[in-house]
């Protein structure tokens, strides 16, 4: 997220934990909502923003097994290391249905667990293409790969650095 380009964009963050990736983005000034749905991950993100003399984040206890109409539609929807059960990819799809605007950014990272397969067909039916990339560990851009990059886009260009 420290190249992503975030000028005009309203972005969520879906399962943010204890909000690397928000913390990343609110840093350059981004326009962001953190979420999750355990319990202490509000508590971690403003420790973590506190600790990182960042002012707080928006945050929203979000679980994926309901819409929440009143958090609105989102530019750029990210999410790292959440489709590691089968029924994850469904409640995800329907977030992006929920919360994405008609022209929208999805960005997943994913170890290579197989429920991305079924994520990404979702998303397909909803009009967006994937891009895949393998994901460096450093910014040397060699291997050895943690997993992948999944970008999906609808209805616009690919955000570039």
């Amino acid at each position: 997220m420290h190249r992503f380009a975030i000028d005009g964009k309203r972005i969520l963050e879906l399962g943010c934990g204890i909000g690397l990736a928000c913390l990343v983005l609110k840093r350059r000034g981004a326009d962001i909502v953190a979420s999750d749905s355990h319990p202490l991950a509000e508590s971690f993100l403003a420790y973590n923003a506190t600790l990182n003399a960042l002012p707080a984040i928006d945050y929203r206890r979000l679980p994926w097994d309901a819409l929440r109409p009143s958090l609105g539609h989102f530019d750029v929807i990210i999410a790292s290391d959440v489709l590691y059960e089968p029924l994850q990819a469904p409640l995800l799809a329907e977030m992006v249905r929920g919360h994405a605007y008609p022209a929208a950014e999805v960005v997943i990272t994913d170890p290579g667990r197989s429920h991305s397969q079924h994520f990404s067909q979702l998303l397909a039916e909803q009009g967006f293409t994937l891009t895949e990339e393998q994901c460096p560990m450093d910014d040397r851009d060699v291997p050895p790969y943690r997993g992948h990059l999944l970008h999906y886009i609808r209805g616009q260009e690919p955000s570039r650095a």
